[in-house]
């Protein structure tokens, strides 16, 4: 229990989600509609209801971790999954397949940011660099290395659309504003 800031009591109560993953989960997402993504070491992914109801589960080939899902504001059903070197394009109501597979990063990658535009997915890996994607081009424009170590995280700014922040294992937070360019 906590004190609120106008002195009421309030209390937090957790609701497990059961049926899902049979590893550990190192990633999720939610969506605006209130669907929520998670990812879990050997390729595992699941997609939850606001409920915690298990609406679908895939498996990746190759058993590469899932480290980052990330659902696309404008098209709530199109989920991006990182998972080992590659980035998948989903859609939540149908997990078959993939819609569309990037090999962008030469090693696992962290996490992936996706612009307001939705025309740029940002990805950082282990070996510090940043990728960044041209959805619409379907190829990589920018490789961009600036740590010395792993990039655990990236985010585009948001109404800055030629500027994104990265962090990594160098102790290092960096903007990238310079090097996006015009698209």
């Amino acid at each position: 229990m906590g004190l609120g800031a106008h002195g009421v009591i309030w209390a937090i109560m957790a609701v497990k989600w059961t049926g899902g993953h049979s590893s550990p989960v190192l990633c999720l997402n939610a969506s605006q509609e209130g669907l929520v993504a998670s990812g879990a070491e050997g390729g595992d992914l699941m997609v939850w209801g606001e409920d915690g109801t298990p609406l679908g589960h895939t498996r990746f080939q190759g058993a590469d971790d899932v480290t980052s899902v990330l659902f696309a504001p404008s098209c709530p059903t199109k989920l991006y999954a990182s998972h080992g070197e590659t980035i998948s394009i989903l859609d939540v109501r149908s997990l078959k397949g993939s819609l569309d597979d990037f090999h962008a990063n030469e090693e696992e990658i962290n996490c992936v940011s996706l612009n307001e535009t939705e025309n740029l997915l940002a990805s950082a890996d282990d070996s510090g660099t940043i990728k960044i994607l041209d959805l619409e081009n379907k190829k990589v424009s920018r490789s961009l290395k600036r740590h010395s170590n792993i990039c655990s995280s990236v985010a585009f700014r948001p109404q800055r659309p030629q500027s994104l922040v990265s962090c990594g294992l160098d102790m290092q937070v960096m903007s990238c504003r310079e090097y996006l360019g015009n698209f």
